[in-house]
């Protein structure tokens, strides 16, 4: 497997991610449309685990590089926040590339270190519900 940030030239490797990262988004976004109905305190613990494990899973079963993987999902999401037609689409755009590559470099940060799955998606779970904790108290402050 690869977990290294270093980029090997390998062409193979990078279609291979592209694809892992179109396939999770494309998951994440089914699995997030069955989450929407729960209450919202389910939703906020609930759709950042299965981000992360569909991110994760699919990125160690085919030997794609776990970083890259996360941050083309999060390229995909960019682009999708930006295309929605928000108000601030572009900075939460920007806000999901650099939030997704950040959970990627944790979650392959401990994947590298313990080869360890389950251990590598709750270190990207748990950060990526802080993040997201962090986003919701910035957005209630500015309303208040």
């Amino acid at each position: 497997m690869i977990i290294s940030l270093q980029y090997s030239g390998d062409s193979e490797l990078v279609l291979l991610s592209i694809a892992v990262a179109l396939f999770a988004a494309a998951l994440a976004w089914q699995l997030n449309r069955f989450l929407i109905n729960l209450p919202d305190r389910y939703l906020f613990f609930l759709a950042p685990l299965q981000e992360e494990a569909v991110k994760t899973l699919p990125a160690i079963y085919t030997d794609a590089p776990i970083f890259l993987v996360h941050v083309l999902f999060g390229a995909v999401e960019a682009v999708w926040e930006i295309y929605s037609h928000k108000r601030n689409g572009f900075f939460a755009g920007l806000a999901a590339l650099a939030s997704h590559s950040a959970f990627g470099f944790i979650t392959a940060l401990i994947y590298s270190l313990n080869n360890t799955a389950l251990l590598a998606i709750m270190a990207g779970y748990l950060v990526h519900t802080l993040w997201n904790y962090m986003v919701v108290m910035a957005t209630s402050r500015r309303k208040n």
